[in-house]
């Protein structure tokens, strides 16, 4: 790579990779090749050419079969004991406000715990799978709690499961974005 000429302050000027036609005084932070100001890409490390921009998800993105294998277990032992605590402690039916209220919280930390828990088991690991792997693990939960309280023809009717789950599935959402 030879320089065409020098500016005024003995800097070299290259022609761009991509575009001959445009003169450039741009280099790659990493490969050093010629870039026009159309070319370069802003990343954290620098300016880039289009080829060293390319940008992996970050790990945390990722998920391998087992971190698949890891979450679908979670959910498997999280979705019963909740909606067995569920039955025991809430309701199915016939409650006032203060259950209402009560559920917000429990709804809360029914969804931090779930979240919590998968992104534990899966070292971290975030996104739209691990969200419906929170999700459903929740739905799980209301549904166990429904049969067990013996309230399964009546689960949309349920104002506090359904918020519980509502307002859980926010909770674990907002942390495993």
């Amino acid at each position: 790579m030879t320089a065409l000429r020098t500016d005024e302050h003995g800097d070299p000027i290259y022609s761009c990779a991509r575009h001959p036609e445009v003169e450039t005084a741009l280099q790659c932070g990493r490969c050093d090749t010629p870039i026009c100001p159309r070319c370069m890409v802003h990343t954290p490390g620098g300016i880039r050419c289009p080829d060293c921009a390319r940008l992996r998800r970050p790990p945390m993105y990722e998920l391998a079969p087992l971190d698949y294998a890891k979450a679908f277990g979670v959910a498997l032992v999280l979705a019963p004991a909740l909606g067995f605590v569920g039955a025991l402690l809430i309701p199915g039916r016939g409650f006032g406000g203060f259950f209402l209220i009560l559920a917000l919280f429990v709804g809360s930390g029914a969804g931090t715990l779930v979240a919590e828990a998968l992104r534990r088991a899966t070292s971290g690991k975030r996104g739209p799978v691990m969200q419906a792997a929170a999700a459903a693990t929740l739905v799980g939960a209301l549904l166990v709690r429904a049969v067990l309280g013996d309230a399964l023809d009546a689960i949309f009717s349920d104002v506090a499961g359904l918020l519980i789950v509502a307002v859980g599935i926010f909770a674990a959402w907002g942390r495993l974005r």
